[in-house]
């Protein structure tokens, strides 16, 4: 027996799938060496047959998220009083690190989008209470950006 799976490239993807797929490249880095991530990302997006254009446009904001990390960590762990990021769930702390990305670095993106776009991941990837978690951090992050460059 053949595996004969019809597939139908994925052409077009709205910006909300485009950064669950975002937050979920960032989810499996996670669970990977520095050396195997391409790899494994290659295989889940193969696995999704999305087009080229799609898959680039996903794996470059991963990266330029990835790039941005050490910085967003440092943001984040000045405003999540009494949190350590290492305490933090890994779908939440994922969830943050995109959406300030997209607070800090994305002119495209208005803060509130990011913001309710990170809840609505949260509610659905993290734990019992992320929602209200992302949502307080990402006022702080929205506060702390308007008083001054973060």
């Amino acid at each position: 027996m053949s595996d004969e799976r019809e597939s139908v490239q994925v052409t077009r993807l709205s910006r909300s799938a485009r950064r669950e797929q975002v937050f979920v490249a960032l989810f499996m880095s996670g669970f990977y060496e520095p050396s195997e991530i391409d790899e494994a990302l290659t295989n889940y997006f193969d696995m999704q047959d999305y087009s080229e254009v799609i898959r680039e446009s996903i794996v470059s904001r991963y990266r330029a998220v990835k790039e941005q990390e050490g910085t967003i960590d440092s943001v984040l762990a000045g405003l999540a009083v009494g949190w350590d990021l290492s305490r933090m769930g890994r779908a939440e702390i994922n969830i943050l690190r995109q959406a300030v990305y997209e607070i800090l670095y994305d002119e495209d993106i208005p803060e509130k989008v990011a913001a309710n776009e990170a809840v609505e991941l949260a509610k659905k990837y993290g734990g019992a209470e992320a929602s209200g978690f992302v949502n307080g951090i990402l006022g702080k992050v929205i506060r702390k950006n308007h008083e001054s460059d973060i």
